[in-house]
């Protein structure tokens, strides 16, 4: 396959690992897709998949961005971006009497986003790696996975790769 290129060249790579990861978990969420930027965990209706890219730079020598201009400045050979993965789950919390969770409840919430922790790093490192040597990127970086919350009654996971592609 050609080097992914164009003006939706980092959808096509944010779409490419959201398909993965989806394909790749046990429980699939009812809502996924990719986001145009940071997702709202106002409501994680027990379940969402969502990708978005953050920064892009220009970049001399992957991962890091240009820090000053050489020559004329504008030839940085490479585009950089970042690829910011979320999947996110419903979490115990307090029941109507004000009770806390059920330590059953913690368990089993720990065990699915560990599951899902384990799916989206194996779905995106297998990607990335099919997508590099398929020469389809230039490059890319995965980042360490990081839980995220619980906030109210959402927690879940995310995970960072920074990918290069040619400048065009």
């Amino acid at each position: 396959m050609p080097m992914i290129s164009g003006p939706l060249k980092w959808y096509s790579v944010a779409s490419r690992l959201e398909q993965a990861i989806y394909a790749e978990l046990t429980v699939t969420p009812a809502r996924h897709g990719v986001v145009p930027g940071a997702i709202a965990w106002d409501a994680c209706d027990c379940g969402l998949l969502a990708v978005s890219v953050g920064q892009i730079y220009p970049t001399e020598t992957f991962p890091n961005p240009v820090q000053a201009r050489v020559g004329n400045g504008c030839d940085a050979p490479w585009e950089a971006a970042e690829v910011i993965m979320q999947v996110v789950r419903c979490m115990p919390t307090v029941d109507d009497l004000g009770e806390p969770p059920k330590v059953e409840a913690l368990d089993t919430a720990a065990q699915e986003i560990l599951r899902d922790a384990y799916e989206m790093m194996r779905a995106v490192s297998m990607t990335l790696c099919e997508m590099n040597e398929a020469r389809e990127i230039s490059d890319f970086l995965m980042r360490p996975l990081t839980p995220q919350g619980p906030s109210g009654a959402c927690g879940g996971n995310e995970l960072r790769a920074v990918v290069s592609l040619p400048r065009n």
